[in-house]
């Protein structure tokens, strides 16, 4: 029982010290990082000893397993493979190099070979938490030098197997067996892969069987359950477990669901990682840092600079274009989160003296604190360098990664019912590119299988909403029927993209304030659009021409926004002598009106038009008319009057009869404009 209290008194203890600390850092443009760092080095050990490593440890581990998950989730299977290039040779080569360079200078410098191959070894691997936590953030996991640093984590990671193996070796440790190691290592291996090419087959149809019970509780404990046990399993092949849960990630990234997994998982996952980076920092021995603070901090620039031109070195080799190849190289340039379980093991079997590992600790944490500054001034390095390059090796695309083609200037359709279906049948005969958010797994999987662009997801979660191309869309059109559902979506489209054209629905006129508060652009109601059409179909029966339809239209949508916007409550009008709430209530009212308009005015319109007795167009051809020319309209059919046949797709020497009918597509504002030609015109004029 004490142990939970222990647990929850430090967590309770980070948490009220990483805001004190971030809500400062926040004011004077310090990266989050950079103040879990701090924080760590206040409650830990060094600093106040509120708090020690062993008690948020186990948070620490959790938040890297799911970091490494999320990572998994964003890099589909096809993707990765086709990164092969990078991940062998490229991969390959900065191990070696890296950790060449580092033994020669250590040998020169009078270490032992053991010891300098170890410490070539730390030095080697590069984070993985930093460097993908600050790619995420900046939206750069999918750029080229993102992918590139992907490929070369990723070649490191899996090489801290068989250095955990040789670590016996090198410390001259005569239990060694070294075919019996070699032997375990290709078992795990070979195991590792039966387990990967399973999950592949086997989680999406686990997961789709999951969702078709429509339980986000059920979704989220089968999410974790994934995440952790597929990791676990791992785990036993001697992979570690973090590595375990980024190849949990890629086993279901090419799911329909992985963006839904990314983001049930994302709030836990940016809580629990934040205590890794509060943990490093609470390793961090401020005594020991002051008292060799020259030398910590030369070896550290050294450090930086060596691993970014020996990382630039291995990509270029391959043929990445200098930019991208200084972007991964800088991205690269610090030490590792594993590079402390391998030291912990050097430490522990005699290969690292006590004073070189707190200097090795001390220089990690400084390159691991230096790397979001470093990071964020990479463009600018990048373009001084090859501003001085021969013009063709400038290009940043000169070797390009498969990947998933971004939708620009598209729509996002949220919910894919009767109304989701109109609009993206529309959207489709029209040439507009779209895609599809929906949350019922049978509709996206069938239509999946159909050819739709559809996908499985929650559209108020951001990452739903990032995958969807959020940043680059034209609008996003929410046709769901739940009401704090689009509140949900609206708020967060909105501060996702301030320019996007939000278009939803509402079932209810009462609820189109709080709508366009939050940030609709146009929202349609279901009862006034109801009532409309009711009207309008009434008024067709009547055979009322299309002029006098649309005025008595226009007049009746007036008066039902007016009824409810003008009204004091209950959709009332103000009683006499009483003052309207006016300011917002006026621009509201304004608001609605205006985007009601564009709702019955935007998009390209089919029309049926009456010719008046005596107006203008009456006797006259349609190529004397010009309807194209002046007003953007088409013909498309006329119906004799009196007759049932009409002419479809009349050439220009038809001549216009009063009382034909005229079929005519186009803007509804240039053919509100035309239909003046068409009307009939009264005693006077005549």
């Amino acid at each position: 029982m004490e142990e939970y209290i222990e647990l929850i008194m430090a967590v309770v203890i980070v948490l009220t010290c990483a805001i004190a600390v971030l809500l400062v850092g926040k004011r004077l443009r310090i990266p989050f990082i950079i103040g879990y760092f701090i924080t760590g080095v206040i409650v830990g050990p060094f600093g106040l000893h509120l708090i020690t490593e062993e008690q948020v440890s186990l948070l620490a581990e959790l938040g890297v397993i799911l970091l490494m998950f999320t990572i998994g989730l964003e890099i589909p299977l096809k993707n990765l493979l086709s990164m092969k290039k990078i991940v062998l040779i490229g991969g390959g080569l900065q191990l070696i190099l890296t950790t060449g360079v580092v033994w020669l200078v250590m040998v020169a410098a009078g270490f032992s070979s053991s010891v300098s191959l170890f410490i070539g070894f730390l030095v080697a691997h590069s984070s993985t938490a930093i460097i993908m936590n600050i790619y995420q953030k900046s939206g750069e996991i999918d750029t080229q030098h993102g992918k590139i640093a992907l490929g070369l984590l990723i070649f490191q990671d899996l090489n801290v197997v068989p250095m955990m193996m040789l670590v016996p070796l090198l410390a001259g440790s005569s239990e060694t067996d070294l075919a019996g190691s070699v032997l375990n290592f290709f078992i795990g291996m070979g195991l590792l892969a039966v387990i990967l090419i399973a999950s592949i087959y086997l989680v999406p149809k686990f997961l789709e069987r999951v969702t078709l019970t429509r339980s986000s509780e059920l979704f989220v404990m089968a999410v974790v359950l994934i995440c952790l046990g597929i990791a676990w399993v791992m785990s036993l092949t001697g992979v570690s477990i973090a590595l375990g849960a980024f190849l949990a990630g890629v086993a279901i990234s090419g799911s329909d669901y992985s963006h839904e997994v990314i983001g049930q998982i994302m709030p836990i996952r940016d809580l629990l990682t934040s205590f890794f980076f509060v943990s490093i920092g609470m390793m961090l021995n401020l005594t020991y840092l002051s008292e060799h603070l020259l030398l910590i901090a030369g070896v550290s620039v050294l450090l930086l600079l060596g691993k970014t031109l020996i990382n630039f070195v291995s990509v270029k080799v391959i043929g990445i274009s200098a930019g991208a190849a200084i972007l991964s190289a800088i991205g690269l340039s610090q030490v590792g989160e594993f590079s402390f379980i391998l030291g912990s093991t050097g430490l522990a079997t005699g290969l690292l003296t006590q004073n070189m590992y707190q200097i090795f600790l001390a220089m990690s944490i400084v390159t691991m604190a230096i790397t979001p500054f470093y990071v964020a001034a990479g463009p600018w390095i990048a373009g001084k360098i090859t501003s001085r390059l021969p013009e063709k090796h400038r290009d940043f695309d000169e070797f390009c990664i498969p990947g998933e083609t971004d939708l620009e200037s598209h729509v996002i359709i949220v919910g894919y019912g009767l109304g989701g279906r109109y609009v993206a049948r529309a959207l489709k005969k029209m040439g507009i590119p779209y895609i599809i958010l929906e949350m019922n797994a049978e509709t996206v999987a069938k239509e999946r299988k159909r050819g739709e662009n559809i996908v499985y997801g929650d559209a108020s979660r951001e990452c739903n909403l990032e995958f969807a191309g959020i940043d680059k869309a034209q609008t996003i059109v929410i046709s769901i029927p739940i009401m704090e559902a689009i509140k949900a979506i609206v708020t967060t489209a909105r501060r996702m993209n301030p320019k996007i054209s939000i278009i939803t629905r509402s079932r209810y006129i009462s609820e189109t304030n709080e709508l366009y508060r939050l940030g609709a652009d146009e929202v349609i109601v279901d009862e006034k659009e109801a009532a409309l059409q009711i009207f309008r179909r009434i008024l067709a029966n009547q055979q009322i021409p299309v002029q006098e339809l649309e005025m008595y239209s226009q007049q009746v949508r007036s008066e039902v926004y007016n009824e409810y916007l003008d009204g004091t409550g209950g959709g009332k009008p103000p009683a006499p002598g009483q003052k309207n709430s006016g300011g917002i209530l006026d621009a509201i009212r304004l608001k609605a009106k205006h985007a009601d308009e564009v709702i019955s005015t935007e998009k390209t319109h089919v029309e049926q038009i009456r010719v008046g007795k005596d107006c203008d167009c009456a006797g006259k051809r349609l190529c004397d008319l010009h309807l194209r020319m002046n007003f953007g309209v088409s013909v498309i059919a006329v119906r004799r009057a009196g007759r049932q046949d009409a002419i479809v797709s009349p050439d220009g020497e038809t001549v216009l009869e009063e009382g034909d009918t005229v079929v005519v597509i186009g803007n509804r504002d240039d053919i509100a404009t035309m239909t003046m030609l068409f009307t009939e015109k009264d005693g006077e004029e005549k």
